[in-house]
């Protein structure tokens, strides 16, 4: 029940709070690529950091969530979300909130200049050629792989010397003449700026995967203080996870993912969660300037490399947000920031076009299959639950995440030319990509996990310097990612058939959602009338 009840709880924070990504963002492990290539695996979030000892020996430090606390703030006084909810005075629940989610960065938080104050620090700091080498000789080592570590908190320059030295490092271990960059989410950003500021010649690949080059929906989002939670978004999690939940209430009755499920589609039904969500999204729109500052700069807004993946188009209002009377003391911060955001992320596709006329080959591996965690504008959009398909792909074009390309559509794509580009369940075009012929998408694998079979495709990649979509028959552009064999497969939609696909054919497409949507301008005139009439949400004073 503990379990269950942690992940309930990180559920309530994603619809209430500014921390999608926080809940969503997990750990990536490392995988292996025998081969001539030696590949340079830039990871995500995902070096674990510590507190160096007397003894040379790191003392772990993380984010964590204490459940005792949620629960004692809470479920000790259950009248304090009634009172809020007649009074309209969020005030107590936000300053709750607020100390909830500070506590839970406070070991890993960053000052005012985006750097440590407590000695903290990527706990795999340390290499050498020595250590290299003799991995790289040793016959049951994954010899041409290797992981490059940091502190993904720090601005990503701040990293880039050591990325360098490490380049050199791998170069001289392996007496390799070219190495191939593999960047996993923030490591995307990395291996662009690496680019950018070094020209290295010696770089023969620059693969990105489930790259955050171009922003990440939950960081824009929370860091702009914005929220819109749906009812659709909430009730398609539910089918898209596993919660674990199996909570006897008593001998005849106990509550399960099942149940839980069918209770959401009934709220759905009769537009009772819509309602709810409606509720949340504009309470929080009244009340997120007295929250969002507070929460941001004392938790994951202190990470410099953070601000790295905050997509173009939120950037400004969020620093207004964010630093708003506060500029002054967030100066160096602020500087930091706004040098890899104008010079990186709105260049990044320059940057890309200049690599590739250099001979540099860009790849992309593109994860979708999901919506988009729930508080995020425009939830529904394709995505691997983090990052949104065209984005991460650098353009290509999809359908809605319950929505299919029509047969007009295909037709006229498949007479410019465009036919090939289409994926077998009618979701993406791939043609405006802007690396169409080297640009794969994996189907049924989230954000959070990196299969082991998705190494082969990136070995396969790496040591063909012409390898396109079209080279290997078990590398065709769009895949599958089959969960009990853990491999992946060419895309066949008569028989991979994802929870996201199971959820559309009988659930978000059924005849009585149809007739709801017939229903929805009476809803939404309803809520335009509390909304003018009714007593508006508030907090802080």
């Amino acid at each position: 029940m503990k379990k269950s009840f942690r992940r309930i709880l990180s559920l309530i924070l994603v619809l209430t709070l500014t921390t999608p990504c926080f809940v969503y963002l997990s750990k990536i492990n490392a995988g292996a690529y025998p081969g001539k290539i030696p590949v340079i695996c830039i990871y995500g979030e995902d070096t674990p950091l510590g507190i160096k000892q007397e003894d040379g020996h790191y003392e772990r430090v993380d984010s964590n969530i204490d459940v005792e606390k949620v629960k004692h703030a809470f479920l000790d006084d259950p009248n304090i979300i009634i009172r809020a909810s007649l009074t309209q005075d969020w005030t107590e629940v936000c300053d709750i909130i607020t100390e909830l989610i500070i506590d839970a960065y406070k070991d890993i938080v960053l000052d005012e200049n985006g750097e440590p104050t407590d000695g903290s620090e990527s706990i795999y700091t340390s290499f050498s050629v020595k250590s290299l080498k003799n991995r790289y000789n040793n016959p049951n080592a994954d010899i041409n792989t290797f992981g490059f570590n940091y502190d993904w908190r720090l601005d990503p320059y701040e990293n880039m010397e050591r990325l360098h030295s490490f380049v050199d490092a791998v170069i001289e271990a392996t007496g390799s003449e070219k190495v191939a960059l593999y960047g996993r989410c923030l490591g995307a950003c990395y291996e662009v700026l690496y680019y950018d500021l070094y020209k290295d010649e010696r770089i023969s690949d620059i693969i990105l995967s489930h790259s955050a080059l171009l922003g990440m929906p939950p960081i824009g989002e929370a860091f702009s203080g914005n929220l819109s939670v749906n009812a659709d978004s909430v009730e398609r999690i539910a089918y898209e996870y596993d919660l674990g939940i199996n909570y006897k209430v008593n001998d005849n009755f106990t509550v399960t993912d099942d149940l839980i499920r069918q209770v959401l589609k009934i709220l759905v039904d009769i537009y009772g969660l819509d309602m709810f969500c409606w509720v949340t999204t504009n309470a929080y729109q009244h009340i997120y300037d007295y929250i969002t500052p507070r929460v941001i700069k004392k938790s994951f807004g202190s990470f410099p490399g953070y601000w790295a993946m905050c997509e173009d188009k939120y950037y400004e209002d969020a620093k207004k947000v964010v630093f708003a009377g506060e500029e002054e003391k967030y100066a160096n911060f602020i500087k930091k920031i706004d040098k890899y955001h104008y010079n990186i992320m709105t260049r990044a596709e320059d940057i890309l076009k200049e690599a590739a006329d250099n001979g540099v080959k860009i790849s992309s591996i593109v994860k979708y299959g999901y919506q988009l965690c729930p508080g995020i504008e425009d939830s529904n959009a394709l995505s691997d639950h983090i990052l949104k398909v065209g984005p991460a792909s650098l353009g290509a074009t999809c359908s809605g995440n319950d929505k299919y390309f029509t047969d007009e559509y295909v037709k006229s794509e498949t007479a410019k030319g465009n036919g090939k580009y289409i994926s077998p369940d009618l979701k993406i075009n791939a043609s405006t990509c802007m690396f169409p012929d080297t640009t794969w998408f994996i189907k049924n694998v989230e954000h959070k996990y990196n299969p082991d079979s998705v190494n082969d495709l990136v070995f396969a990649i790496a040591n063909d310097k012409n390898a396109t979509v079209d080279t290997y028959e078990e590398y065709p552009q769009f895949l599958y990612h089959d969960e009990e064999s853990g491999k992946i497969v060419p895309l066949d939609p008569s028989v991979h058939i994802s929870r996201s696909d199971e959820f559309n054919r009988t659930i978000a497409n059924s005849p009585i959602r149809k007739i709801k949507e017939l229903f929805r301008p009476l809803f939404v005139f309803t809520t335009i009338l509390v909304k003018i009439f009714g007593v508006q949400p508030r907090a802080g004073h």
